[in-house]
Order: structure tokens, then C-alpha cells, then sequence
């Protein structure tokens, strides 16, 4: 899929959007292929009864496995969420910097809140790391993608 527009800002928050959508989707499809589904949501809407159908046990287990499994999911919903961000406050670093600490603060504090068993769920130490990874790894591809948006995409 090529994204021809004419501006570059708005080139990039076509990218930062669809990307957005494609990392939220694939931490989406580790849950639906390679976990248990028996997770908080389906305590509060009713689990849709194909998901049983779409299920791929892990047989083998070392850390890389589970960290893609149980780590790797949140990190891409992280991911996902910070380069939202990035497309609605493109333009303006100021309100972007504020959203982006106010979502990993509400991030931050759901994660640690699992430990004090105040919100369902289990508190990961590697989910954390997960998603300082991803935040890092956002910030830079957004200096490299900022800087050279590919001539081929910008429609003149």
C-alpha cells in the first residue's frame, strides 16, 4: 500500500494512523491465536464463541515464548496508543508531550495497580520493560521518519 498525499505532515499522520492500527491489531491476533482468551473483558461482554475455534496452544515454554505471549501484546497496545498520539498531536509538540505522559502515567498505573491486586490482572515486570522499549523505539523512528519521509510518498 503506497500513501500519496501533498503534504508531509499529513503523509505522516496517514502512516502514524495506519501503524496505530496495525500494531493495536496485531496484539490483538497474539491474544486470539496463542492465549487462553479467559482474560478480564470476557468477564464483562460475553466471549464470542469462535474465538475457541481460532486457538493455537503453545506447547514449548521459555522465556521468549512467554515473553511474546504475555509481555509482547501490551508493549504493541502501548506502541499502539503512543503512535495515536503522535497522529492527532503531530503538529503540536507541546499538547503531544502532555498526552503522551498523561497515557503512560494511566499505562503505568494500571500495570503497578495489578500488583496491589487493585486492578484484575498480573503485574509484569517485563510489561513495563515492554513498553519503555516501545516508547523509545516510537520516539526514534519518529526522529528518522520526521526527517526523511521517502520523496515517492509526497505528491507534488
Amino acid at each position: 500500500m503506497i500513501i500519496i498525499c501533498k503534504d508531509k505532515n499529513i503523509c505522516l499522520k496517514r502512516i502514524y494512523f495506519i501503524s496505530a492500527v496495525i500494531v493495536f491489531l496485531c496484539g490483538i491476533a497474539i491474544y486470539t491465536f496463542f492465549r487462553n482468551l479467559n482474560i478480564v473483558l470476557f468477564q464483562y461482554i460475553p466471549k464470542p464463541l469462535f474465538l475457541d475455534s481460532l486457538y493455537i496452544p503453545v506447547k514449548q515454554k521459555n522465556i521468549f515464548i512467554m515473553m511474546f505471549l504475555y509481555n509482547l501484546p501490551d508493549g504493541l497496545w502501548f506502541l499502539s496508543g503512543l503512535l495515536l498520539i503522535r497522529t492527532i498531536w503531530l503538529d503540536n509538540h507541546r499538547w503531544r508531550l502532555i498526552y503522551f505522559i498523561i497515557f503512560s502515567f494511566i499505562a503505568l498505573t494500571i500495570e503497578i495497580s495489578q500488583l496491589f491486586a487493585a486492578v484484575p490482572g498480573t503485574f509484569d515486570l517485563f510489561d513495563i520493560v515492554f513498553m519503555a522499549f516501545f516508547a523509545f523505539l516510537e520516539s526514534v523512528i519518529f526522529k528518522r521518519l520526521f526527517k526523511n519521509v521517502p520523496e515517492f510518498l509526497i505528491k507534488r
